[in-house]
C-alpha cells in the first residue's frame, strides 16, 4: 500500500577511532576487542539520518564524542555480562551501565544512544511537520 503522505525516517550509528569505523560487533569476542581498543581514548559517535517525505529529503549527520576510562579486562568482562551489546555500534551502550566504562561525553547524549532526537525534531519542523508541545 502506497502512502505518499508518509514521513520516512532512516538512521544508523557508527563509532570511529583512529580512522577505523566500528559498526555492530559480530560476537562478544569482537565487542571485547573493541572495548580494549576504546579504553582511555576518545571516539566519535556519528549517526546519519535521512528524512523523506515525497520529493522533500533532508540528510544530516550528528557527531558526539565519548571518552572511556582506562578500565581493566575484568571490567570489560563484567560489562559484557550485564549488557547485550551485539546490536550496538562499537559494542557498548552508554545508556546501559555506561558508568562502568564511560568517563565523559561531549555532544548529544541521544545521538550516542542512536538517534539525535532534538535535531530530528528540528528538521521535521523545518520540513513543515509541526511538533506537538505540552501546551498543544
Amino acid at each position: 500500500m502506497s502512502q505518499p503522505e508518509a514521513m520516512v525516517i532512516g538512521a544508523d550509528t557508527v563509532v570511529a577511532l583512529g580512522g577505523q569505523v566500528f559498526g555492530k560487533p559480530k560476537d562478544l569476542e569482537e565487542a571485547a576487542a573493541n572495548l580494549r581498543l576504546f579504553r582511555g581514548r576518545v571516539q566519535e559517535v556519528m549517526t546519519g539520518v535521512v528524512l523523506s517525505h515525497g520529493d522533500h529529503v533532508s540528510e544530516f549527520v550528528e557527531t558526539s564524542y565519548v571518552k572511556f576510562y582506562d578500565y581493566s579486562d575484568a571490567v570489560i568482562e563484567e560489562y559484557l555480562s550485564k549488557v547485550p551489546v551485539l546490536d550496538k555500534a562499537g559494542g557498548y551502550a552508554i545508556q546501559d551501565h555506561g558508568e562502568m566504562i564511560v568517563e565523559r561525553f561531549e555532544g548529544d547524549f541521544d545521538n550516542i544512544v542512536g538517534l539525535p532526537v532534538a535535531l530530528v525534531l528540528d528538521q521535521l519542523q523545518r520540513m513543515g511537520f509541526p511538533i506537538p508541545t505540552e501546551e498543544s
